[in-house]
C-alpha cells in the first residue's frame, strides 16, 4: 500500500516542526551541562555513572564470575558483542568497570559511532523504501536527537544495536527473520514475545525453527563463555521478583510503563509525596487500578494478534508485539522506545496513522526540559565535569507522559485492529504513488 503525496508534504512539515523541538532540547542538554556540570533529567540522576551500562558489562565479559557472583541477567551472545565492540575499538580488558572506562576512550568514541550509525542502517532498509531522501535525513536527525536515543546513548546499552534487527525481521521472511528473532531474544531475552507472532500464524514449522535457534545460539555462546551459563534462568527468575531492586529516581527517569507510577506508590517514600493529597488506602486503590488497567490492555492486544491475525499483515503484528513488550514493566525500561523506529514505516500505513506517528513523536521530544518536582541531592562526582559539583534532581513533564502515550498506543493500536474488516489497507486512503528518489 502506498500513501498520497498530500499526506507525505505534511509529514515533511510535520518531522521538521519535531526536529526544531529536538534541536532545542538537545542545545538545552548542552547548555545545562556546560553550567553545571552534569546532565539534566531525563538522564539519571547519578552523574558518575555514564556509560556505565556498557563498562560495568564489559568489565563482567571478563570475569567468570559474571552469572555467579555478578548475578548477570544479560545472555551469554552479550558478553561476545561486547568484547567485540571492545577488540575493535582497543578498550582495557582488566580493571573495575570505572577504571576502564577512564582507559577506553575509543570504546566510547565507537559507540557514539554505533549510535549514528545504527538509524542510518534502519532507514537503509526495505521497509523505508517509499520516504524520499529529505524524509529519511529529517527523520534521521528527529532520530538521532530523541529523548530516548540520548537517554540510550547516555546509559551505553547494549539495546542500542536491537532496532537493525527488528528492521530485518519487518522486512524480510522465512530463515532471515527466524534468525532476527533468535538473535534479539540473546541480547534482551523478553523478545521472546516475538514468538507468539508464528503461534499467530499457526506456523508450527517457523515457529520450531526459531525456538530451536533461540536455544542454539544461548547453548553455543554459553557453552563457549562460560561453565556457569545455565544460572542465568535462575537469575532472571531472581531479578523478576526481586521487590525494590530499582531506586523511585532510577524507574521515573525514562520509564515507558505505567507499572512505574504503581511502583512509585508501593514505596513508602513515593507515597509520602503523595500523602498531601491521597490516604494509604486510597494509594492502594490508584496501585490497583494502575496494574489493572495496564494488564487488561496487555491481555486484550496479545489477544487480538491470536483472533485477528487474519485480518493483519505480518509487520503489524511484529508491531504490536514490540509495542506490547515496551508496556510490559519497569524492567524492560524506556531504551526500548528506540524500537519504535522501525516501526514508523508500519503505522503510517495503518487507518489512525497520524495518531500512532503523533503518539510516537510525543515520545521522543524533550518534554523533561518542563520540570515538575526538584529535589537537591547532593554533591556527586559528575563524569562529564570530571569534578565533584551540587546536582538537583528533577522529574520532567516527559517521564509522566511517555508512558500514558505509550498505554495509549498499544490500546488504540489494538482497537485499530479488533474494528479491521480484512486485511487490505483503509478505503479512505488515497492510493496516489509516492515517488521513490
Amino acid at each position: 500500500m502506498v500513501v498520497s503525496n498530500n499526506w507525505w508534504r505534511k509529514w515533511q512539515v510535520y518531522a521538521g516542526i519535531v526536529l526544531l523541538f529536538n534541536v532545542a532540547g538537545f542545545l538545552y542538554y548542552i547548555h545545562f551541562s556546560i553550567v553545571n556540570g552534569y546532565l539534566p533529567s531525563p538522564f539519571l540522576y547519578d552523574k558518575s555513572d555514564t556509560f556505565m551500562d556498557l563498562f560495568n558489562a564489559l568489565h563482567w565479559a571478563y570475569d567468570d564470575g559474571r552469572y555467579t557472583d555478578w548475578g548477570s541477567i544479560y545472555p551469554p551472545l552479550s558478553f561476545f558483542i561486547l568484547k567485540f565492540i571492545n577488540f575493535v575499538c582497543a578498550g582495557r580488558e582488566h580493571g573495575a568497570p570505572a577504571i576502564m572506562r577512564e582507559n577506553s576512550q575509543f570504546v566510547i568514541a565507537g559507540f557514539c559511532l554505533i549510535y549514528l550509525a545504527v538509524p542510518a542502517v534502519v532507514l537503509k532498509t526495505r521497509s523505508w523504501q517509499d520516504f524520499q531522501r529529505i524524509e529519511k535525513c529529517l527523520i534521521y536527525f528527529v532520530i538521532v536527537l530523541s529523548a530516548p536515543m540520548l537517554f540510550t546513548l547516555e546509559r551505553g546499552n547494549l539495546i542500542l544495536l536491537t532496532p537493525i534487527l527488528l528492521a530485518f525481521t519487518l522486512s524480510k521472511i522465512g530463515i532471515t527473520r527466524s534468525v532476527c528473532i533468535a538473535l534479539l531474544i540473546n541480547v534482551k531475552p523478553y523478545f521472546a514475545l516475538l514468538m507468539i507472532y508464528y503461534i499467530a500464524r499457526k506456523n508450527l514449522k517457523w515457529f520450531t525453527i526459531c525456538f530451536l535457534l533461540s536455544g542454539l545460539i544461548f547453548a553455543i555462546s554459553g557453552v563457549a563463555l562460560d561453565d556457569h551459563f545455565f544460572v542465568f534462568f535462575t537469575n532472571m527468575f531472581n531479578f523478576s521478583q526481586e521487590a525494590g531492586l530499582f531506586s523511585l529516581r532510577e524507574v521515573m527517569a525514562m520509564p515507558s510503563s505505567v507499572s512505574s507510577f504503581s511502583y512509585v506508590l508501593k514505596n513508602p517514600a513515593g507515597a509520602m509525596l503523595v500523602s498531601g493529597h491521597l490516604n494509604s488506602p486510597m494509594i492502594a486503590i490508584f496501585v490497583y487500578i494502575i496494574e489493572t488497567v495496564k494488564w487488561i490492555v496487555l491481555v486484550i492486544s496479545l489477544a487480538v494478534v491470536v483472533i485477528r491475525s487474519r485480518q493483519m499483515r505480518d509487520a503489524e503484528i511484529i508491531s504490536l508485539l514490540v509495542v506490547a513488550i515496551c508496556n510490559l514493566g519497569i524492567w524492560v525500561g524506556g531504551y526500548t522506545y528506540i524500537l519504535y523506529i522501525a516501526l514508523i514505516p508500519v503505522f503510517i500505513k495503518m487507518c489512525t496513522k497520524w495518531l500512532y506517528i503523533g503518539l510516537i513523536l510525543l515520545i521522543a521530544i524533550p518534554l523533561d526540559t518542563i520540570p515538575l518536582l526538584s529535589d537537591f541531592i547532593g554533591e556527586q562526582y559528575s563524569y562529564l565535569a570530571a569534578a565533584h559539583v551540587n546536582i538537583w534532581w528533577t522529574l520532567g513533564l516527559g517521564s509522566v507522559i511517555r508512558p500514558i502515550a505509550n498505554l495509549i498506543l498499544l490500546l488504540l493500536l489494538s482497537c485499530e485492529f479488533l474494528a479491521r474488516k480484512n486485511e487490505s489497507a483503509c478505503k479512505n486512503v488515497n492510493f496516489d504513488v509516492h515517488p521513490i528518489v
